[in-house]
């Protein structure tokens, strides 16, 4: 049975308190029902340049889709929808390695992305590297991505715990990224709606900043307000030193119900 959205989205994006330019991107399309977040790397502003490049071809690539004649006659379903963003990505990521090859100041730069794409009464999460996708439900606080790090790969072996991880320096070495090899391996999972989910994406920049209680903490406290949420991570990960971009977008699903016509309809 299809179903019936009414979305609310709210996204910030700020310098913190030590970066001389912000290298992190995000792009909302309330319309469409996606949202995409990218954190930038390089040198010079190459990280500015693949975190631009990359949620410009995703935004693209998806609304291009979703206004094909083919979608806007037959019912999407979760696997094409899979596919779309597995399309995306690799778009991306070729567009970025080209950019780097045209010039030399940008060689070597790459991002991070997570894409969230609201589809009846699933949301699919796309991501590569360790940017983040949380989900506040009934007051409880849940990651939904698995970073793709080497701290996370070592607290996943059992080399270090969650506890000591935090103070790890090697907390923003990442095992994949857009724009550093021609094959991506991108995770994407779905995740089942439920009316009043609140879903964040982020960048590192929230979370080397603020720990998980933090964050959860914040979000209990203005939940109801998406743009004061939005403001209060944000000023706290720059109050607790803000050493990074800090980017955090949320996203309410305000209404879900079924309804017998095909399709689905998104509201901001």
């Amino acid at each position: 049975m299809p179903f019936q959205h009414v979305l609310e989205f709210c996204g910030l994006s700020d310098i913190g308190q030590v970066r001389t330019h912000n290298e992190d991107a995000i792009e909302i399309c309330p319309e469409s029902g996606f949202v995409v977040l990218a954190d930038g790397m390089g040198g010079y502003n190459a990280g500015e340049v693949a975190s631009t490049i990359t949620i410009d071809v995703i935004g693209k690539a998806l609304k291009s889709r979703l206004h094909s004649q083919w979608a806007q006659v037959f019912p999407t379903s979760a696997n094409t929808v899979r596919r779309w963003l597995s399309d995306a990505i690799q778009a991306a990521n070729d567009s970025v390695i080209d950019a780097a090859q045209l010039n030399s100041e940008y060689a070597g730069m790459g991002t991070t992305v997570v894409v969230a794409y609201f589809l009846q009464d699933v949301l699919l999460v796309a991501h590569v590297g360790d940017s983040r996708a949380y989900r506040y439900r009934a007051d409880y606080l849940t990651q939904i991505t698995h970073d793709h790090s080497v701290l996370q790969a070592q607290i996943d072996a059992g080399l270090i715990s969650e506890e000591h991880a935090q103070f790890s320096p090697i907390k923003n070495l990442i095992t994949r990224a857009v724009g550093v090899q021609h094959e991506i391996e991108i995770d994407i999972l779905e995740h089942p709606l439920q009316e009043g989910d609140i879903y964040m994406l982020c960048s590192d920049g929230l979370t080397d900043m603020l720990n998980h209680d933090e964050i959860h903490a914040i979000m209990t406290e203005y939940s109801g307000n998406l743009e004061q949420c939005c403001q209060a991570l944000v000023g706290g990960a720059n109050a607790n030193g803000g050493r990074d971009n800090i980017s955090v977008v949320l996203c309410r699903l305000k209404e879900l119900r079924q309804r017998s016509l095909i399709g689905h309809i998104f509201a901001s």
